[in-house]
């Protein structure tokens, strides 16, 4: 597996400073680097110890690392990307934690030389607070880190980067680009929009209704909480994934429409449905639960030396909507022709629904429970 010493943390943010401090907390052999544009961001981040040194321009801030975290608001990923891609050396691999992904990987992989590879992140953790003094190392602990590998995806790197995000606490997801975001633009941006335009036609409202605002109680402050979030991040986000969020809203003004029609047409059977749907779907919710190792199945999976190997077999994976728990590739004679990766999934369903996307992707597996019968 690629070794990764030096890191550099590009933006020292909520998010970049997390990721600096929460490498750090591993106690590993980091070397981790920091540059901001704010001068006083990386003075804060070093006088906290959240990075070892402060990088005094892009050139100084990327030579000779090993892994480039480009942690910037996500208007100047591209930007970033074409100011440090000439100073890279052979075999650096760049990350990022933008919240769209499709065109940014086109862009960046287009811009960054051979040699220098780039696997697109998102790290979904956050907070209401900002900046680098919000900052901490458990922001990950039991979040989702997507990572979003393409069909030229070098497997060492992807292992690498689900390595090191794994042992900051994160669960780790590689979905295509494209799926990202598709996924993100319903759980993540159209609620984020539906949260805007309610709070928006309330405030337009109580022009009218004098005591509107007065009477708002939990439940929509609840749902509105969201729109107080900065501003100029989610007018990039929302421009980023404009056209899968059109999509999504597309889809949400139908189901409104058939929840009026329900209503137009005093459908008391429609409705009374329409509620229990939600209402089970609300409950049934995926719940993080601390890992049960009794419950954890091992996948053998023989794998040929090729480039994008590793991409296929966890693409096919989180497609079944499975989560790795852990991963790792070695070598043995146990299989000919190449090596053996070895994932850990969580439950006999998963792992027998897991075998099936791996054998319909044309590889041989061994499926064995961890702890035994």
């Amino acid at each position: 597996m690629k070794k990764i010493k030096k890191i550099t943390v590009i933006g020292l943010g909520l998010i970049g400073g997390s990721l600096a401090m929460a490498l750090k907390s591993l106690k590993e052999d980091f070397i981790i680097t920091g540059y901001d544009v704010e001068s006083e961001t990386m003075n804060i981040a070093k006088y906290r110890d959240i990075i070892d040194n402060i990088a005094l321009n892009y050139k100084e801030a990327v030579l000779d690392a090993d892994l480039v975290i480009v942690a910037t608001p996500i208007s100047k990923i591209i930007i970033v990307v074409n100011s440090i891609k000439d100073h890279l050396k052979n075999g650096a691999i760049i990350t990022d934690v933008g919240s769209a992904k499709k065109k940014i990987v086109e862009k960046v992989n287009s811009l960054l030389p051979e040699n220098v590879f780039f696997i697109g992140g998102h790290p979904m953790a956050g907070s209401e607070n900002e900046g680098v003094l919000s900052a901490r190392s458990d922001l990950f602990k039991n979040a989702f880190y997507i990572l979003t590998p393409t069909e030229n995806t070098i497997s060492e790197h992807l292992l690498a980067l689900h390595n090191l995000f794994t042992k900051i606490g994160a669960r780790v997801i590689p979905i295509s680009p494209v799926e990202h975001d598709e996924n993100v633009a319903l759980i993540s941006h159209l609620p984020h929009i539906l949260s805007t335009t309610l709070i928006e036609l309330v405030d337009d409202r109580q022009k009218e209704l004098k005591n509107l605002l007065r009477l708002c109680a939990g439940g929509f402050r609840d749902m509105t909480r969201i729109a107080a979030s900065n501003t100029k991040m989610w007018l990039d986000i929302t421009l980023e994934n404009r056209e899968e969020l059109i999509k999504s809203i597309d889809l949400y003004i139908n189901y409104l429409n058939n929840f009026k029609n329900g209503l137009s047409e005093d459908d008391a059977d429609y409705i009374e449905k329409h509620y229990i749907k939600a209402r089970e779907a609300r409950i049934n919710l995926p719940k993080y639960v601390e890992k049960d190792i009794s419950k954890l199945y091992e996948l053998k999976i023989a794998i040929p030396d090729r480039s994008g190997v590793l991409s296929e077999i966890t693409l096919a994976i989180s497609s079944r909507g499975i989560n790795i728990e852990d991963i790792s590739i070695f070598h043995s004679t146990e299989f000919s022709g190449g090596g053996i990766l070895k994932l850990l999934v969580m439950g006999d369903s998963d792992s027998q629904a897991a075998k099936e996307a791996i054998e319909a992707a044309g590889f041989d597996i061994k499926v064995k429970k961890v702890l035994g019968e």
